[in-house]
């Protein structure tokens, strides 16, 4: 929920991913005019590709939840660390729907190449960008710290610029929404942190639409497009929340649009969580989320205000 103030009162980018996650999980690779899509009344369904029940979330979630576990266990940033949960992550054999990019860089962390090398070079995906939220909710103080540490984190699996600066973006944003800013000033604010590259490009095609006010969520998303590339899913995430006044119409938008559909919400449902906080969500989502009550113990302990000095700890 969010005070008078702007502030954040019960901030959940987590859960709000993991809600997102599991509702679009039925639904990738579909289009958007797809009979199954069309005819969605807004339940969690099960998935026969991923094999998963009504509720659960796919590696979207499952490395969110990591870096979450990290930051908060270590007490800040420790790359050696995350990539560590994501190598044991790989070998318990539970890969949810793991990319195949993803899956390449950390069998190279399983052979020992170094995290700071493991990444695949030149890889686009959105792999990235869909487990960045807790990096913004951890550093929401320092903007700046905030994007690099995301773009560390990128580099483990995916070595290049748009993959980078997507997951920079997705963490800005959280951290921004965690310090009040509105939602009709959040894109370009976060593109004022951002290094020149396509996702930087195509958010300032978004701000244009937003100005515009001619642009719906459905138009921009189709513009945008929803594939796995990063440089359609980041414009397309922030489009459905920024387009819309609610949680549930937010990530509802997100999974109705196609394409890459878990990953869309995943991150639309982290935006949105973060602003309109875990009262927000909906009930019977968030009752039958596989995990909540130990999200709702990592959430606890996001801190809305100052909080300790930045760690870099490489």
């Amino acid at each position: 929920m969010v005070s008078d103030q702007g502030m954040v009162q019960d901030p959940s980018p987590l859960i709000g991913e993991g809600v997102g996650d599991a509702l679009g999980m039925p639904f990738e690779t579909k289009k958007s005019d797809d009979p199954e899509l069309l005819a969605w009344d807004g339940r969690y369904l099960p998935s026969e590709f991923h094999q998963l029940n009504p509720g659960q979330w796919t590696d979207d979630t499952m490395m969110a939840k990591l870096i979450t576990e990290s930051l908060f266990l270590c007490g800040g940033f420790y790359p050696r660390d995350i990539a560590d949960r994501y190598r044991h992550w790989l070998i318990n054999g539970a890969k949810r729907g793991m990319g195949k990019t993803t899956q390449a860089a950390l069998e190279n962390l399983d052979r020992g190449v170094p995290w700071c090398k493991s990444g695949i070079d030149g890889s686009e995906g959105n792999g990235t960008a869909m487990r960045s939220a807790p990096i913004g909710a951890f550093y929401h103080e320092d903007l700046y710290t905030t994007a690099e540490f995301a773009r560390i984190d990128a580099r483990i699996t995916h070595r290049s610029r748009e993959a980078e600066e997507g997951s920079a973006a997705v963490s800005v944003a959280v951290a921004l929404l965690l310090n009040g800013v509105k939602v009709e000033d959040l894109v370009t604010k976060t593109i004022g942190y951002l290094e020149d590259s396509k996702i930087k490009d195509r958010l300032q095609r978004l701000v244009f639409y937003q100005n515009s006010g001619d642009v719906d969520a459905p138009e921009a998303m189709k513009l945008f497009g929803t594939s796995a590339h990063v440089v359609q899913t980041v414009p397309s995430a922030f489009s459905a929340f920024v387009f819309t006044k609610t949680y549930e119409e937010a990530v509802q938008a997100a999974v109705r649009a196609g394409g890459d559909t878990d990953t869309t919400a995943a991150i639309t449902g982290a935006l949105a969580g973060t602003y309109y906080g875990f009262s927000a969500i909906p009930k019977r989502y968030r009752d039958s989320l596989e995990g909540i009550d130990h999200f709702k113990r990592l959430e606890s302990k996001i801190q809305v205000g100052p909080r300790a000095p930045v760690l870099w700890n490489l």
